[in-house]
């Protein structure tokens, strides 16, 4: 199979060019005879699909490799890891954690070579995200820690950092939540990740008695928080802590009272 046709329909986000990468993928399943090639080029439609968000159709495109090759293990661990990821896409996270793990155990073995070195650290990627995003803190460090040792494009460090400063917070291990929440905030993040990353951030600075670097969080938060998606009841409510702590009564007060729902 040509990737290149898949790669481009994907990066383009055209549907004119993931129509044409369909006819031609289609063509290319009509034109040889070799099933291992066949079951390949169904996968690459899976994939195709997954990323249009045409889940029912990414699945039977799936089944359909696996009925060409079912004892190729190579195809059987793409078919598996490209199911899995589809949960991601569909913003299941806990099922794409417990599919992911599944084939890792599944396929320890193949996963240590070099020339699936690439999928390993996806899976990886993937599973801290998952596990951080459905609360398995303690499930998530050793792995963000090993993605670290990765190399990572800018965007995805970022997001590790961001998550592991989540997770190392929610271990109260709050120097090494600031450590991760200030690398993570200065490589820069997006926007999905930026509030969490500045709400961790000052609870990290709250719990290790930096008030001030801690108001500036929240403030912050507290300008962007529709931005953000947080929630402001929980802003006020650290404002509130911390204006105590700094001995600012009023403001404390003040803060306490706008965090109590109406």
């Amino acid at each position: 199979m040509d990737e290149s046709i898949v790669k481009h329909a994907m990066e383009s986000g055209d549907a004119a060019i993931a129509e044409e990468a369909f006819r031609r993928l289609n063509v290319q399943i009509e034109s040889t005879s070799d099933v291992g090639e066949i079951a390949t080029l169904y996968l690459g439609k899976a994939t195709l699909h997954g990323v249009l968000g045409q889940f029912d159709d990414a699945r039977r495109q799936l089944d359909l490799a696996l009925q060409y090759a079912p004892d190729n293990e190579d195809i059987r661990l793409q078919h598996d890891f490209i199911g899995a990821s589809l949960y991601d896409q569909e913003r299941k996270p806990g099922e794409a954690y417990s599919k992911l793990t599944s084939v890792l155990s599944d396929y320890s073995e193949r996963l240590s070579r070099p020339d699936v070195r690439f999928m390993y650290e996806d899976i990886q990627l993937r599973r801290g995200f998952d596990a951080t995003s459905t609360g398995r803190f303690n499930d998530a460090l050793p792995i963000l820690r090993e993605c670290l040792l990765f190399e990572l494009k800018p965007t995805d460090k970022s997001i590790v950092l961001s998550d592991l400063g989540r997770c190392y917070s929610e271990a109260e291990e709050y120097e090494s939540a600031r450590d991760c929440l200030v690398q993570a905030i200065c490589i820069g993040l997006t926007r999905e990740s930026e509030g969490q990353a500045h709400l961790y951030l000052g609870i990290a600075c709250a719990r290790l008695g930096l008030f001030q670097d801690a108001k500036k969080e929240f403030l912050l938060c507290e300008e962007r928080t529709a931005e953000y998606g947080l929630e402001i009841g929980k802003v006020y409510g650290w404002l509130s802590w911390i204006c105590k702590g700094l001995g600012e009564r009023s403001e404390s007060e003040r803060y306490s009272k706008l965090a109590r729902p109406c």
